[in-house]
């Protein structure tokens, strides 16, 4: 690996693979109501609801990474 790539974390790796189960799992959950009632219209909210709980679960990921790190960074500074 080149000093470029970053490895990722534990927490970006299950993240990823949640965002895509839930994607899949809306679509899913698109399809069949749309198959099963046969309106399509107001139901593909479905998948946008997915997409902002993926983002949303992503960015409060994000955020509790950096925040750890910021500790980490400070209490190296204390010792």
């Amino acid at each position: 690996m080149s000093g470029k790539e970053k490895q990722k974390t534990i927490a970006e790796v299950v993240c990823g693979a949640l965002s895509g189960v839930i994607m899949i799992l809306c679509v899913l959950a698109y399809l069949i109501v749309g198959f099963t009632v046969g309106v399509w219209h107001p139901y593909w909210l479905i998948i946008v609801g997915g997409g902002l709980f993926t983002a949303i679960m992503n960015i409060v990921a994000g955020l509790v990474k950096d925040v750890k790190q910021i500790k980490a960074n400070e209490n190296k500074k204390d010792e």
